[in-house]
């Protein structure tokens, strides 16, 4: 599923609710990411893909997920990080609800293994794969993570990875927070996510009976400047024939310490504990 952006002409409503920011704009059902999905530019992400490339998750993937044994997305979207990493040589297949979307998925690549199917009841048996993937999809429900977390630890065997991805109260979030700058009431709008601390989400994995492994952020552009719109909107313009908000995008993508800082989604890593088969 990946981070997206929603329709930036469309109201977001932002509320803090306990050390969470709650994000109200509409419901994240089937039939929305259906229509996220066949509104994205699938051509550059497919050409990418079909090439191998993982982009922000290059080095966390290569680093992380087993080079053996089968590996989940749960909440694939439009599958470009399953045809990556197919073409790389793993065993990855990719479960979305999104019907229309793995239909699309499925006309492109037949081969690719891709099927409809609910994340929190994944039909596999327990000790399943050695790898999940999860990226921006267990803060879209409102009552809370965990039934997400729980059934990756379910379907994960004994010293399984799994790479969780979460929008983030980043520094620039909490300083906003402290401010009461969020204090909206939900007056329109249904829930859509949530942004969590580190220190709350890392605190979820354990407690679900995972290993924290590794934790970082990406995306700080996003992470800062969808907190300030109208600089937002001043970057987004054309500097002759540089874009000034993307050549920005790509110098803060490579500064580590405003990435952990200011990212927009916070990364984790972690380990279902026990020994693998091969141990």
């Amino acid at each position: 599923m990946q981070a997206h952006s929603l329709d930036e002409n469309r109201k977001i409503i932002h509320r803090l609710e306990g050390g969470r920011l709650a994000y109200y704009v509409q419901t994240a059902d089937s039939d929305y990411w259906d229509r996220q999905w066949t509104q994205s530019n699938v051509e550059s992400l497919y050409a990418s893909a079909g090439l191998g490339h993982l982009g922000k998750f290059e080095r966390c993937f290569t680093k992380y997920l087993p080079k053996r044994g089968k590996i989940i997305e749960a909440g694939c979207g439009l599958a470009q990080n399953v045809l990556a990493l197919s073409h790389r040589g793993y065993e990855v297949e990719g479960v979305d609800w999104a019907p229309q979307t793995i239909e699309m998925v499925k006309q492109r690549f037949p081969a690719l293994s891709v099927r409809v199917g609910n994340v929190l009841n994944i039909d596999v048996p327990d000790d399943y794969y050695a790898g999940y993937i999860s990226l921006g999809v267990v803060e879209h429900r409102a009552e809370g993570p965990e039934p997400f977390l729980k059934e990756a630890w379910r379907v994960l065997k004994p010293a399984g990875t799994a790479i969780f991805t979460v929008p983030f109260v980043n520094r620039i979030r909490r300083l906003k927070a402290a401010l009461g700058t969020y204090n909206a009431k939900p007056v329109s709008g249904e829930f859509y996510q949530y942004a969590f601390t580190k220190e709350e989400f890392v605190a979820l994995v354990g407690e679900s009976g995972f290993d924290v492994v590794a934790t970082g952020a990406y995306d700080s552009y996003k992470g800062i400047f969808d907190e300030f719109p109208t600089l937002k909107k001043l970057i987004g313009r054309q500097l002759g024939p540089y874009h000034v908000g993307s050549v920005l995008q790509k110098g803060l993508s490579k500064l580590t310490w405003i990435e952990d800082g200011c990212g927009h989604m916070l990364l984790v890593v972690a380990r279902k504990p026990g020994l693998s088969g091969a141990e």
